[in-house]
């Protein structure tokens, strides 16, 4: 159960209803989004994350490093040859190609479906032009300082590239905070090309 500080996004609700996928339903549930996230009072928001779904794993990401969350459903990629198996290609987004990465297979997992459900997460444009990576679910908002900070090296988990930090909430839900600023400079993840 989510925290009184967290709101969370029923994206599955939203997304099968047919009148979501209208270019405006769309555009009012960002601005909607934005809304909030400028509700939460001035000092929490540097400890707020944008909490997401990558894979299995669950990672959080600061607000900051994120530009819009884009539903994948009725959307298609468009695949450029003679690149890497993770690139998954490229979206075309109002008219911006968009090329989008899958973190866990680049990671060595296996490969995420885009089925429904998932979401492509664009980068700030400060951190990499035209550049998201596809998530399988997105999970809402989190209290980062509500959490306890625990150690990187667990075996069980995947290693995604520039993790900060690793979590785990009141409810014993284990966290990766992910820098995707170090993400954009990380040299596996412009290595695009075979």
């Amino acid at each position: 159960m989510p925290h009184t500080k967290d709101f969370v996004i029923n994206t599955q609700a939203a997304a099968s209803s047919p009148s979501m996928r209208s270019r405006e339903n769309l555009q009012s549930f960002q601005a909607s989004l934005i809304e909030r996230m400028q509700a939460c009072d001035h000092e929490s928001q540097s400890s707020r994350r944008l909490a997401v779904a990558i894979g299995a794993q669950a990672c959080l990401i600061p607000l900051s490093h994120t530009s819009e969350i884009v539903p994948l459903d009725g959307q298609s990629l468009t695949p450029v040859p003679a690149t890497r198996p993770w690139f998954l290609g490229l979206l075309n987004l109002r008219g911006n190609l968009v090329g989008i990465a899958d973190l866990a297979a680049l990671s060595g997992a296996p490969a995420q479906s885009t089925g429904p459900g998932s979401h492509a997460l664009v980068l700030a444009p400060t951190l990499a032009a035209q550049c998201g990576l596809l998530i399988s679910a997105v999970l809402g908002l989190r209290d980062i300082s509500e959490m306890t900070p625990i150690s990187k090296n667990d075996e069980g988990r995947i290693e995604l590239p520039t993790v900060n930090g690793r979590y785990k909430d009141k409810g014993g839900t284990c966290w990766d905070e992910l820098d995707l600023a170090a993400l954009a400079k990380h040299e596996a993840f412009l290595q695009v090309g075979r």
